[in-house]
């Protein structure tokens, strides 16, 4: 019953309506099990019964009528204990339950099956036939079955069914991309050119094409040109960073001249764009990587706006009235920045993630915004909601109640960031006087070219693989000399920690393909650049070069499981660095030999941690990845994401292991996970003895305020009560109590 089986999900899948999509699952199930019945019982999270949703078989005026109370009937009973039940004849059991107006008096059998998705239950799936019999284990099994692959997607149409009436009014639920909470009416933006619409073209001139291509390039130049001037001009200089990661590609030597060839092979600069840009998209959307597959987005967008003005040249600038909530299929930082900043509230984004440049953006200048909220806009146009950035829930038309309790958080939200901004140019230090350095996670210009950022120390781990992925070709030493100096120069007199190539498996290289299994546990990081040094040499030569005179420089290997991988790079970076001296010996300054460091994320490396203290400078703790590999959970598959819990015991074990093997063996460490950004987290691993944390720059000035209300006493002794607890959220309730106390409960709405 395979065949059947698929075709009857491709089927629902298919249908874009929730009744539609019901109805043609309830007859295809009973001819595929040839049945005499087959019902849909439904139950919305807000109801206290199962109404019933679709039949084929029962009195077709039942539909949307006939209910079935929690805790009654048959119906009831799979639900409540959430499994299958197999009945020869259901009017014996104690629990039968007839309703009268679903007309069901023939029907003698009964087969039911519970509906789940995420642990909730979402109804029942019931067939019936009118002779007295059990149903077979075969039939068992593919009602099971079936119940569980409609699961998703009956929870997604259901979704998708409300938006389409018109006085709907619910939550939708999406991704937390930037924290705060707004209230406003939608504005659903088109774009004006989609990429995936362009119609390829040939052309016979093409020294035109070359000029039209050269015109729009400087015509979008200067818009970039202008949205940077704009940020700067509203304070929010940290987000011009965003926008250079922009001109980075529009000024790429390689990108434009994978344009010009597609001109040159006869394409018209239009359909040059779109090939070029859609091999880019392509490449960068197939990582798992999400802050890498993110980078596909910032393409699509540069490829669009450069094609809007090959096609439309009359383009003007966006018109809005007042102020709104943007709302969008796929929302880039380059329409963010075309919206007046007075008339932005919100931004709420069918694509895209917490990796995204729109998400950075959003953070960087403090607005709310909900990712990943994956249905059609079309009817939210005008319709007031309230955007929750902490929680990631999207409130269509809620009741007054609601609106006046989103509105007093709003006022205390602005209460906060007065008191976050006092801290701005203070130092990160305890009210007991111990010193918390708080440094900056970055990568290319996207995220760290905010080093004018007098909150940071400096930066606890820069990302090297975006230079290599922008290319058709590994960079040359003096390219990646260029791109690393920018960023060490705009550190003087601050540490800058530069993370080795990271990539393989899951980070593709156009030029250096790699086909795997498992990306996850593949040839990535470390294990990678040891089998190519002829690379690893290049990028460290180029980070020694870029390093001269400035005396800032770390370096961090990724990917470390083993202590063998350690020697062989420390053995690689002392030839570069004899190399370098020998070769700079007359230029001026010196080379002073950078630390050496590892990212401790494979938790092999926690049962080697005395063996690897000598031959090491400092520890970096990567928590996003040495929690997904210890509890074995993606924390980006929404399926195990409630799994992912950053306070598990195993990983406060493996957190406390560290710093204490550390301490004894005189090796500084820092945190560079999320974990260093949330406001409990930050609390517990200053308990346990840590004190350099790297997050983002969006968190930077909150966490610093909570270390300079913080006390290590207090803090300890708080450790010690809730390793007393057995249960994990002991730590979120006494760190959170001790957040309240010092009036910062308002952060505890994020969930961290």
């Amino acid at each position: 019953m395979l065949k059947e089986l698929r075709e009857i999900v491709q089927r629902v899948t298919s249908s874009s309506d929730l009744n539609e999509a019901m109805a043609e699952l309830a007859q295809q199930t009973r001819q595929a099990m040839l049945a005499d019945c087959c019902s849909i019982y439904l139950r919305r999270e807000q109801d206290a019964f199962y109404l019933l949703a679709a039949t084929d078989g029962l009195a077709p005026q039942a539909v949307g009528r006939a209910r079935i109370p929690l805790g009654e009937g048959i119906v009831g009973l799979v639900g409540e204990k959430e499994e299958l039940i197999n009945l020869a004849d259901a009017r014996l059991h104690p629990r039968f339950k007839y309703l009268p107006e679903a007309r069901e008096d023939k029907f003698r059998s009964f087969l039911g099956a519970p509906i789940i998705h995420q642990r909730k239950t979402l109804g029942v799936l019931v067939v019936q036939q009118k002779q007295v019999r059990l149903f077979e284990e075969g039939e068992e099994s593919f009602l099971v079955t079936l119940a569980a692959q409609l699961a998703t997607v009956i929870a997604h149409a259901e979704a998708k069914g409300n938006l389409k009436s018109r006085n709907w009014r619910g939550m939708l639920k999406g991704l937390a991309g930037s924290p705060g909470v707004a209230i406003g009416k939608a504005w659903v933006w088109r774009p004006r050119v989609e990429l995936h619409k362009v119609q390829l073209r040939r052309a016979d001139d093409l020294p035109m094409q070359h000029q039209r291509l050269d015109k729009v390039l400087q015509q979008v130049e200067e818009e970039l040109d202008s949205m940077a001037l704009r940020f700067q001009e509203s304070s929010s200089a940290e987000s011009i960073a965003v926008f250079e990661v922009y001109q980075y590609i529009l000024k790429d030597p390689v990108f434009i001249g994978l344009i010009r060839d597609e001109i040159e092979q006869g394409w018209t600069a239009g359909s040059a764009v779109k090939r070029v840009c859609e091999q880019q998209i392509a490449q960068f959307g197939d990582m798992a990587d999400l802050y890498l597959r993110e980078r596909a987005a910032d393409i699509r967008d540069l490829g669009q706006r450069l094609l809007t003005r090959l096609i439309h040249e009359d383009e003007g600038p966006l018109s809005l009235s007042e102020p709104m909530v943007l709302v969008a299929d796929e929302i880039s930082a380059t329409l963010i920045a075309e919206i007046p900043r007075n008339k932005l509230k919100a931004i709420v984004s069918a694509k895209g993630s917490i990796n995204s440049h729109a998400a950075i953006l959003a953070r960087a200048m403090g607005i709310p915004a909900v990712m990943g909220i994956d249905h059609s806009f079309e009817l939210l146009e005008e319709r007031l909601m309230v955007v929750d950035g902490y929680t990631g829930e999207l409130l269509v038309e809620p009741p007054v109640s609601v609106l006046k309790e989103y509105r007093r958080m709003i006022a205390e939200e602005a209460q906060m960031d007065e008191l976050f901004a006092t801290v701005r140019s203070e130092a990160s230090i305890t009210r007991d006087e111990v010193k918390i350095s708080l440094l900056l996670n970055a990568g290319l210009s996207a995220d760290a070219d905010i080093a004018m950022n007098d909150t940071a120390d400096g930066v606890g781990l820069f990302r090297t693989e975006i230079p290599f992925m922008m290319r058709d070709r590994f960079p040359s030493e003096l390219e990646q000399v260029h791109s690393y100096r920018r960023v060490l120069t705009s550190y003087v007199g601050k540490p800058v920690c530069m993370r080795t190539l990271d990539v393989g498996g899951d980070k593709q290289l156009p030029y250096f393909p790699i086909v795997e299994e498992n990306p996850f546990l593949g040839w990535r990081g470390i294990r990678l650049t040891l089998d190519h040094p002829e690379i690893f040499l290049v990028q460290l030569k180029a980070m020694l070069r870029a390093s001269i005179g400035l005396d800032n420089l770390s370096i961090m290997l990724p990917m470390v499981a083993s202590l063998e991988e350690v020697r062989v790079a420390r053995r690689l970076l002392d030839r570069a660095w004899r190399e370098v001296s020998i070769e700079t010996a007359d230029e001026q300054g010196i080379i002073r030999y950078p630390s050496l460091g590892v990212m401790i994320e494979v938790p092999s490396l926690l049962y080697q941690l005395t063996e690897l203290a000598p031959l090491v400078d400092f520890w970096s703790v990567g928590t996003n990845d040495l929690t997904q590999y210890l509890l074995a959970v993606d924390r980006n598959n929404g399926r195990v994401a409630d799994i992912y819990d950053s306070l598990h015991p195993a990983v406060l074990r493996a957190l406390q292991q560290i710093i204490d093997t550390a301490r004894k063996h005189a090796r500084p460490v820092s945190i560079c996970g999320e974990l260093a950004g949330d406001p409990i987290g930050v609390l517990v691993l200053m308990a346990m003895g840590y004190r350099r944390f790297s997050m983002n720059n969006s968190n930077i000035m909150r966490i610093k305020y909570i270390v300079r209300q913080s006390r290590i006493d207090e803090l300890q002794k708080l450790l010690q009560e809730a390793l007393s607890h057995r249960h994990t959220g002991a730590f979120k309730g006494i760190f959170g109590r001790y957040l309240e106390e010092r009036g910062l409960g308002g952060l505890l709405r994020s969930g961290l």
